[in-house]
């Protein structure tokens, strides 16, 4: 008896981690992939009688798009699977989504308050700055999440290995402790 109630609550513990996490993994994509959409589609809300894009406009998209293709091709080259790389980059748009919307949140509340100063400050053409503020964090977070090449050992110009450094590129155990930068001998022959 005590062994069948094992194996039960081993399957609804292993149950709710597979809802818990598929349920986490589902709405982070929903809201990355939904963010982005939204981000790069409001520029080409026309308003104001605006019939073309500006220049500002087309150079957010130009860094959101060189942001983005800088992330999964340095994935590539850190020879990171395309599913974590997706991951990341969900998790990425998610966190700076939600920090976002908490900023947004605390502007709203200001405004329920205060709703002629929030009036005030969006007629100026603060919508345009908010809107760039808002491609700048998204810039700032894909760039800042992207992928680095693995490190390397340390190499003079002739292609030698400096003095008191391992190759790190075959060994396992990186927990090791790091050689002494300084030779003890070389300050008693001076």
């Amino acid at each position: 008896m005590l062994h069948l109630l094992n194996n039960l609550s081993l399957a609804v513990g292993y149950l709710a981690r597979f809802l818990s996490i598929g349920i986490f993994s589902i709405v982070t994509a929903v809201v990355a992939v939904s963010s982005y959409v939204l981000l790069v589609s409001a520029t080409f809300e026309y308003s104001y009688g605006q019939d073309d894009l500006a220049l500002a406009d087309l150079i957010v998209l130009a860094l959101l798009a060189m942001a983005t293709w800088r992330y999964f091709h340095r994935g590539k080259q850190s020879q990171t699977t395309l599913w974590p790389l997706l991951k990341r980059f969900a998790f990425t748009l998610t966190f700076i989504t939600l920090v976002l919307l908490s900023v947004v949140g605390i502007f709203a509340s200001i405004a329920l308050v205060e709703p002629e100063l929030a009036s005030e400050h969006l007629a100026g053409g603060a919508d345009d700055l908010l809107l760039y503020g808002i491609f700048c964090a998204f810039i700032i977070a894909i760039y800042g999440a992207t992928p680095l090449p693995p490190l390397s050992f340390q190499t003079d110009v002739a292609g030698k290995q400096f003095p008191g450094r391992k190759d790190d590129r075959h060994v396992g155990n990186s927990s090791e402790p790091e050689p002494p930068t300084l030779d003890p001998s070389a300050e008693n022959q001076v």
